[in-house]
């Protein structure tokens, strides 16, 4: 099975850059690839790792219902799980992240999925947010508002479930009466349980407001690095040109079946300026430059922490 993954993943990933470098014309490319500015694509890798930092913030808040964790530890383990992502398919550095840490501190390795479940709710339901908002301000096409419209409703609704679970006793009491009457499915009922406490520490006004502002907090700071490094390629766009790649990239990224995104990640990034008359070869450059600047450092501090505590991405995809 990891065998046919791996040459599924390999082949989609082939298949889709075949579509982006075929009408390319590489002389130009590698002009533009080479002509960016280094201090402010540095200045882009810097702030990206710094929203990490924010990222496990927000998550200390996700888990403070599970145990007393530090920003630091969660902050590494947030990136060792991006590393697992950028190597293997289908987002296996969630299921990563959740393993590490229940390991580590010895609490419910289901709870801590459940809060990574909430954080990336969140995550989705800004990057829909803020895609919806950017309609009423640029004349974007159909396909794309239709696109918006239906992100910005699956998050929402994954968004209400949450919070059902979280202030009704209504769903424990039908989990209650499953487990009652059909003792065979206790395994999955312990499992709903913890996916519908994975919220409860957001149940109070202040954590939840410190959540949401949290997640545009990253969703800014991610914003300045696609400024930067696009700006480092010498493109200037309106600031809803910048809000439009982002969202689209990542909306991309959370369905990607490619390992690190790629391919779909450089073809949001093409689609997004196509908007803003900017040639195909410069399109491209940015959009290559700023996934690396993305996958490379974050890959490397992920591995590196994992490896320091011992652990193998073998014995992450064997659990």
């Amino acid at each position: 099975m990891k065998k046919y993954k791996t040459i599924l993943s390999f082949f989609l990933t082939a298949f889709l850059f075949y579509f982006l470098l075929k009408d390319l014309d590489m002389v130009l490319f590698r002009e533009y690839l080479f002509e960016g500015r280094s201090l402010l694509i540095l200045s882009g890798v810097f702030f990206y790792l710094l929203s990490f930092a924010v990222r496990g913030l927000r998550w200390k808040l996700l888990t403070s219902h599970i145990g007393d964790f530090k920003v630091g530890e969660l902050t590494m383990l947030t990136i060792s799980g991006y590393a697992v992502n950028n190597i293997m398919p289908v987002r296996i550095g969630e299921f990563a992240r959740a393993w590490v840490t229940g390991n580590r501190r010895k609490v419910s390795k289901t709870s801590v999925l459940a809060s990574i479940f909430v954080e990336r709710v969140f995550d989705g339901l800004t990057i829909a947010f803020l895609l919806f908002v950017i309609l009423f301000i640029y004349p974007l096409p159909p396909n794309v508002k239709t696109l918006a419209l239906f992100a910005f409703s699956f998050f929402m609704l994954l968004f209400l479930f949450i919070m059902f679970g979280t202030f009704s006793k209504i769903p424990e009491k039908i989990l209650f009466s499953i487990r009652k009457k059909f003792k065979v499915l206790s395994f999955f009922v312990d499992v709903a349980e913890k996916f519908i406490s994975g919220a409860s520490s957001i149940k109070s006004p202040k954590a939840f407001f410190a959540v949401t502002f949290l997640s545009f907090f990253v969703w800014s700071m991610e914003l300045v690095v696609y400024i930067l490094i696009s700006r480092a390629f010498g493109v200037e766009i309106p600031l809803v040109g910048y809000i439009f790649m982002l969202c689209a990239a990542n909306l991309g990224m959370l369905a990607a079946p490619t390992p690190g995104g790629l391919a779909v990640f450089q073809a949001a990034i093409v689609y997004s300026l196509r908007f803003f008359a900017i040639l195909y070869e410069k399109r491209m450059a940015v959009a290559v430059v700023l996934h690396m600047s993305q996958i490379i450092p974050v890959t490397i501090l992920g591995l590196l922490w994992l490896w320091y505590h011992q652990i193998s991405l073998s014995m992450i995809e064997k659990e």
